[in-house]
């Protein structure tokens, strides 16, 4: 049974924070800005789905398992998420497609990592699709002062918090300090929905967009045109973790796509492209296949601006970028599977 909860996001000892399982949200965080109030809900296994899914696939199953963040899990109602846009319209021949959306919230590739070897691995789906996107480097910076190795050196366990948390909140900027006023308020919304709601509207009300003269805001160094030291080793850290993702899915003999998530900047020409470069960098070293978005979305946007698929004030998409990227993604999987 469904149940409503203060928040739909819940701390976990080996992945950081998963969704709250059996939980039904109602967004409406984006209602004065062109996107209607939606729900969605997360099953027991603490995904993004109306129902639980079996470790053992029915026959004639095509079995697609989407790793991703929150353009994964989808700012949207479930319909036009990609891995529900992807399940409506691809076609396998002679099978049926299943796509498990694992999408959360500000995961990163050490993140898919971990939930890949501990809980995805057993459904043994057909093919990996991961989801890089540009926040991903500022976030595994975070997750990296919280994991536990085993003897071999291998990441087996990212605990939740970080030693910033106790004086910063992770923001669309990146680290904001806080007053000792916002931390008490803080605290206060970890026991009480209302002062949550309260506290999130006061955040949309202060939320601010990042310029478009160039400026990069440290939660996107990724896409700066130039890295500091700590920025390069932070990307090389990434890039190891989806090279051990990858590599692990190839052991078990599960086929990987890889693509990046473009934001409106890289679109827009003011933010750097190079991310994409360095993602498909490591696809080429393990052979497999990457989908670079950018010059698709440019193609099928034709003159309408990139502004246009992206929720205003919102580093996300509305319902018609998914729709587009969702569509690029159809294409590009049809190629190698159909």
């Amino acid at each position: 049974m469904y149940r409503s909860r203060p928040t739909p996001i819940r701390a976990d000892p080996i992945l950081n924070h998963v969704f709250a399982p059996n939980h039904i949200q109602i967004f409406s965080q984006f209602s004065g800005r062109g996107i209607p109030s939606y729900s969605r809900r997360s099953n027991s296994q603490s995904w993004m789905a109306d129902y639980d899914f079996s470790v053992e696939k029915a026959p004639q199953t095509f079995r697609i398992a989407y790793l991703g963040d929150s353009f994964v899990e989808g700012t949207c109602p479930e319909e036009d998420s990609v891995p529900a846009i992807v399940q409506q319209s691809l076609k396998v021949p002679g099978k049926t497609v299943e796509v498990i959306n694992t999408g959360t919230s500000s995961y990163a590739p050490t993140l898919y990592y971990r939930l890949f070897t501990t809980k995805l691995a057993a459904y043994k789906p057909d093919l990996l699709v991961v989801n890089v996107d540009m926040t991903d480097v500022f976030d595994d910076s975070l997750y990296r002062m919280t994991l536990n190795y085993n003897a071999e050196g291998t990441p087996v366990a990212c605990a939740p918090g970080h030693p910033a948390f106790r004086t910063h909140r992770r923001t669309e900027w990146g680290l904001e300090k806080l007053t000792p006023f916002q931390r008490s308020i803080l605290a206060a919304a970890e026991y009480s929905s209302l002062v949550k709601v309260i506290l999130d509207y006061v955040a949309e009300l202060a939320r601010r967009e990042p310029v478009d003269d160039g400026e990069v805001p440290p939660l996107f160094e990724w896409c700066a045109p130039a890295r500091s030291e700590k920025a390069k080793s932070d990307v090389a850290w990434s890039m190891s973790m989806l090279k051990r993702l990858i590599q692990e899915a190839k052991r078990d003999g599960i086929k990987v796509v890889v693509t990046g998530v473009p934001h409106r900047q890289q679109l827009e020409g003011t933010w750097s492209l190079q991310p994409f470069s360095d993602i498909e960098s490591v696809c080429i070293s393990e052979d497999v296949p990457f989908l670079n978005p950018v010059a698709g979305i440019k193609a099928k946007l034709g003159d309408q601006p990139p502004s246009s698929i992206y929720i205003p004030g919102d580093m996300h998409f509305n319902p018609k970028g998914y729709q587009l990227w969702g569509g690029l993604q159809v294409d590009f999987l049809r190629r190698l599977v159909g």
